[in-house]
């Protein structure tokens, strides 16, 4: 069940994507690139920041190779991604020649908001373990939408962006998700209210059909090239061409 209030691609944002940036070079590659040592005390999977488009990296700042994926948290492939990719992606950022940039993109609208809220509700260390569990689950919360009767899409017509993202994360148990991960039921509630927020995420899933093309999910970006496919082994494949280990 899609809701469809409140949707954020437009046809017209879609049409922009002909008008996106892109790399007719193509993806990098070259031999094998030697490891980083970390920071003392720290892997490189510990090492993640806000960056300045507003996605969430993971990894060394300076490694050669920056991975970035535009996913959406509602999308059964992002998911598959996270699943098949989590433990090999670590490893190879791990040896600080790969880092890996997460930019949310509501591929889905308004259903994606409640999500990509909680998942940044206690910061940048905190998102992408809580990402990479809201996708090992999505199949649990993300039945729960049948749960959203039609009178509450027809409340939903007279209420702001955040009352329907607060309304959907009780609908689809994300807050009760979060509050088994440390998160209070405040602090979920006052995330999913954040005005400034939601907006944030509007902005960037617009900059990124604008700038870089993306019109679907998951969408990836090598040094600024797009890559083919979406599964694990076609990403790993353009990753080790370029000299990941």
């Amino acid at each position: 069940m899609r809701i469809k209030t409140f949707i954020i691609t437009t046809a017209a944002a879609f049409a922009l994507a002909a008008c996106g940036s892109s790399d007719t070079a193509g993806p990098p590659k070259g031999e094998p690139i030697a490891k980083v040592a970390s920071p003392a005390g720290k892997a490189w999977i510990d090492v993640v920041s806000k960056t300045e488009f507003g996605g969430y990296q993971m990894g060394n700042p300076s490694a050669k190779l920056k991975l970035i994926e535009y996913g959406a948290i509602s999308c059964p492939g992002c998911a598959q991604f996270s699943v098949q990719s989590t433990e090999e992606l670590n490893k190879i950022v791990n040896d600080g020649t790969v880092s890996f940039e997460y930019r949310p993109f509501l591929v889905h609208g308004i259903q994606d908001i409640p999500g990509f809220l909680l998942a940044q509700c206690s910061g940048p260390e905190a998102f992408f373990p809580l990402t990479e569990q809201l996708y090992a689950e999505q199949a649990i919360w993300l039945g729960k939408l049948s749960t959203v009767t039609e009178a509450d899409q027809q409340a939903m017509q007279k209420m702001a962006p955040e009352q329907i993202a607060t309304l959907l994360g009780t609908k689809m148990g994300l807050i009760e998700f979060v509050k088994s991960r440390g998160i209070s039921e405040d602090q979920a509630k006052s995330c999913l209210s954040d005005k400034a927020a939601i907006n944030n995420l509007i902005k960037m899933t617009e900059r990124g059909t604008k700038d870089d093309g993306i019109s679907g999910t998951p969408s990836f970006l090598l040094n600024g090239a797009k890559l083919d496919g979406g599964a694990w082994n076609q990403i790993k494949g353009k990753l080790v061409e370029a000299g990941a280990r």
